[in-house]
């Protein structure tokens, strides 16, 4: 079977579980595939085109004038279902289009993965590159591990992954990755989970801790509410309190939507692997005094 990978780069090393990544970059012209650019308001449409030399080609139209392409309107449906619900138009929001990877490392073994990417800000090739560089992080880490095991018994496996904007604004794109790797003819199934937030205001990747007020004890707050929710969801006896402790690794995959937070949760972080990926739904009332008016997020407290 093939070797767990980490798929953010910014969380390497943060559990034990994950091995870490290749150089991230270190995906174009490293296998025979197709890349594809789709644009549609409510659903990605797949044109898929092969180009000389490695393989890949970028394709589309133009971007559309909505955000209701890999976008969700919740934070539930985002992490549980696999269709792409549209949001309405926030005004001074970028526009937003689908990229897609896909093809093959070898023969038994394939991959597909769709990212957002954005248009009509200061910083788009800055913002494109972070978000590129997430799914790039998945096939990097799938396709070492494919060529390790070349030759061996193990059968097909498959790399799929969607990444969806829950939140973007003029201000802030929110935007959660989800991946699944199935493994030796789905003998082993693999999830891994990445978020990306960025200040479009400066193009710049954020961390969880920039969205508090500075000093605040925001982590021990948002743990405390964490710990109560899934208590809720799968039973207090379930949890693994050392995934929940208050430390910034633990709470790396924040992400924000218009009404509040949402805590993503690797597999096996808070409890067993039966629970897959888990999540927290935090309203803004709940963490409103923690976080920076002045902020990335503070426009979207009330």
């Amino acid at each position: 079977m093939g070797r767990p990978y980490q798929v953010a780069a910014w969380a390497e090393g943060a559990y034990p579980r994950c091995g870490l990544l290749g150089t991230l970059r270190a995906v174009i012209g490293s296998a025979a595939g197709t890349w594809r650019v789709t644009v549609s308001a409510l659903a990605i449409l797949l044109a898929a085109a092969c180009a000389p030399g490695d393989g890949r080609e970028m394709r589309g139209a133009s971007p559309t004038d909505t955000v209701g392409v890999l976008t969700d309107d919740g934070a539930r449906s985002a992490a549980g279902a696999g269709g792409h619900v549209s949001l309405a138009p926030v005004e001074g929001a970028p526009k937003v289009h689908a990229s897609e990877m896909d093809g093959q490392v070898t023969d038994l073994a394939n991959y597909d993965l769709s990212y957002p990417q954005i248009s009509g800000t200061s910083f788009d090739s800055a913002v494109n590159g972070a978000l590129e560089a997430v799914v790039a992080a998945a096939y990097t880490g799938f396709r070492a591990s494919v060529l390790e095991e070349e030759g061996s018994e193990m059968g097909a496996s498959s790399l799929r992954g969607t990444g969806k904007v829950l939140h973007v604004d003029g201000r802030l794109l929110s935007v959660v990755f989800d991946v699944t790797t199935e493994w030796d003819d789905a003998a082993s199934l693999q999830q891994d989970v990445a978020t990306l937030l960025v200040d479009l205001s400066t193009g710049r990747v954020l961390e969880p801790a920039e969205l508090f007020v500075a000093g605040s004890p925001w982590l021990d707050e948002v743990a405390a509410l964490a710990r109560a929710d899934l208590s809720a969801q799968l039973g207090e006896d379930m949890l693994f309190t050392e995934g929940l402790a208050a430390d910034a690794a633990n709470f790396r995959h924040l992400a924000v939507t218009a009404s509040g937070l949402v805590l993503r949760f690797d597999a096996y972080q808070v409890a067993p692997g039966v629970a897959g990926t888990p999540w927290v739904d935090l309203p803004w009332s709940a963490v409103a005094s923690l976080v920076d008016r002045t902020g990335p997020a503070g426009h979207l407290v009330s």
